[in-house]
């Protein structure tokens, strides 16, 4: 390896942090970036000032630097030329995340699934810090881990999400707890298909051992059969009925029964997190808690204290008897399904936006005598209205402020208006926070 040299790919939050903290660890730092945006000719003044090389509108020309690490961005895939150019030289590749956990210190709790690993991530989190121990929750919820790492000592409990992106780039990441929520198709667009988007998920057990834990939910069939080859103790939960061992709602209870057989309860009524969706997150940040030897005291007080997140089914006023929720979170009909679930009909569901692979089918049953009506926004409103159509009237418009004013004219009271988009936002906006903020400020201002 060329020593103390690195490339880091990607510029955007992950990528400039892992810059700042290699050149303040005395490396040699090239960074380099596809896109020319102002934001990011910001960013690379800022980073040549603290003495990087930076290079952007793509890669090439940092290629000539020398580089024995690269340290990815999630947003890269590992087989993009330039990368595949640097395994060549002879470079090591791995990502931020395994650049963190190398330089952290302290015990790791990870988390990942295709919906509810944000909550599941921040819950834990509070539940942590309720400990009194050192705690942080970072990752894919939008703070970098090695952003923390100076920070991190040897009691330090660490809540980590991850997604099947940043898990492509692991080397020797291993985490003390691991978690897989669910699976439902998403980000096929870069794995291909769904057997690779698992496999991708899967590596956040691939480097545990039976003096690691892994909990899993036993209620999903696709993650059962994941697991199955795991090495790591193996923790179920289930919304569907008892277990022998691990966590499970019992009327109005959270019961659990540990590896090491200690049993507990705790009652439903402690949180105030809405849906069935959210029951199966709670019992997961539970179980990895108490897998690391959080207190049955510090749960309750983490779990009472923690109240969700922006984004995630969150009531923003009732307006002339009509209730507005914002769902944007929901960029995919898994999670729109959920959130349905969780939502009192009728409503007015608003969906939009672009479209992933699948399509909109598997939300039908759903939809059927709980949406009265979908108001469609986006690139995706032709495929809705072909999939859903014959079940509800649905009516299409361009923008999420048309929509809303759409909906807000055939609302009566009693009515619930979901912004639940099934999508992904980059057609009209920045991300799933920025289209979710517009929303809250439309309904705010609604007079």
């Amino acid at each position: 390896m060329i020593l103390r040299r690195a490339h880091v790919f990607g510029l955007g939050v992950t990528g400039r942090a892992a810059v700042e903290w290699l050149v303040n660890d005395g490396w040699t730092v090239v960074a380099s970036d596809d896109g020319d945006s102002e934001n990011l000719r910001k960013s690379a003044t800022v980073l040549r000032a603290l003495g990087a090389e930076v290079f952007l509108g793509g890669h090439n020309d940092a290629l000539v630097r020398p580089a024995g690490l690269v340290v990815l961005s999630p947003g890269i895939p590992p087989l993009t030329p330039a990368i595949q150019e640097r395994v060549r030289q002879g470079a090591e590749v791995i990502g931020e995340i395994e650049l963190g956990w190398r330089h952290s210190k302290g015990t790791f709790a990870a988390i990942t699934g295709s919906n509810g690993k944000s909550t599941t991530t921040v819950l834990l989190g509070e539940i942590f810090k309720q400990s009194g121990r050192p705690a942080f929750a970072v990752g894919n919820i939008g703070k970098p881990l090695i952003e923390i790492a100076g920070q991190t000592t040897a009691d330090s409990l660490i809540s980590l999400e991850l997604s099947s992106y940043q898990l492509e780039s692991i080397v020797n990441f291993r985490p003390k707890v691991s978690a897989l929520l669910n699976i439902s198709p998403d980000h096929l667009e870069r794995h291909g298909n769904l057997e690779n988007y698992g496999r991708a998920k899967a590596r956040i057990w691939e480097n545990q051992t039976e003096a690691d834990f892994l909990v899993f939910n036993a209620d999903d069939l696709a993650v059962v059969e994941l697991v199955a080859n795991s090495r790591a103790t193996k923790v179920p939960f289930s919304l569907a009925g008892p277990l022998t061992k691990g966590g499970w709602l019992e009327c109005d209870d959270f019961v659990f029964i540990l590896p090491d057989k200690q049993s507990w309860k705790v009652s439903r009524r402690t949180s105030t997190l809405p849906g069935r969706h959210n029951e199966a997150n709670l019992l997961a940040a539970i179980l990895m808690a108490k897998l690391v030897g959080v207190t049955d005291e510090a749960v309750i007080a983490g779990v009472e204290a923690f109240k969700g997140l922006p984004h995630r089914l969150e009531m923003i006023r009732q307006f002339e008897g009509v209730y507005y929720i914002n769902d944007s979170k929901a960029t995919n009909v898994d999670a729109g399904k959920w959130a349905l679930a969780a939502t009192e009909p009728p409503v007015i569901l608003l969906a939009g936006g672009r479209p992933k692979k699948g399509g909109f089918k598997e939300i039908r049953d759903t939809i059927s005598g709980k949406v009265k009506m979908i108001v469609t926004f986006g690139e995706a409103a032709p495929e809705i209205e072909r999939d859903l159509g014959d079940l509800v009237q649905v009516i299409p418009t361009t923008t999420l402020a048309d929509a809303l004013g759409i909906a807000r004219e055939h609302a009566v009271p009693g009515d619930t208006v979901l912004l639940s988009p099934l999508c992904a936002s980059f057609d009209q906006f920045n991300n799933f926070e920025h289209r979710g903020e517009v929303f809250r400020q439309l309904v705010t201002d609604m007079k």
